[in-house]
């Protein structure tokens, strides 16, 4: 009995020290694109008509952000769902870094495309007109 736990616990110490080995190579590898706040973020990111928007460029323009922050914004934010299971449902994509704090709100109902409700730093709080 206790050579069969002995040999059972060596085995999965060498594959926890295999997995490790096998997944801390690199820095460059996301390996967590397969959560679901990497996909919503992954679905905006390949969102054309959303990218190309006239609101998001307003936006954009009017906070002050550049294409590096707003890249990183699609890629390391937090997602929040405003609505669990809603229809339609909307988003909360939160970055911080040292010199801004930006909160998008997306909305997205699976009949029509994404739709930027609000984008604001508010760190540098501006009042942007781009609803009209």
């Amino acid at each position: 009995m206790l050579r069969r736990l002995r040999v059972y616990f060596t085995g999965f110490g060498l594959g926890l020290i295999a997995v490790y080995v096998i997944f801390s190579n690199g820095e460059d590898r996301n390996l967590d694109i397969w959560t679901p706040e990497q996909r919503i973020l992954e679905d905006i990111r390949g969102d054309e008509v959303f990218q190309k928007s006239e609101k998001l460029a307003c936006y954009k323009s009017c906070v002050g952000l550049t294409d590096k922050l707003m890249a990183t914004l699609w890629l390391d934010s937090k997602t929040k769902s405003l609505n669990p299971g809603g229809d339609p449902y909307r988003y909360l994509i939160t970055l911080k870094t040292d010199e801004h704090h930006i909160e998008a709100q997306i909305e997205w109902d699976k009949k029509s495309p994404r739709k930027l409700i609000l984008l604001r730093d508010l760190q540098h709080p501006k009042d942007c007109s781009c609803d009209e």
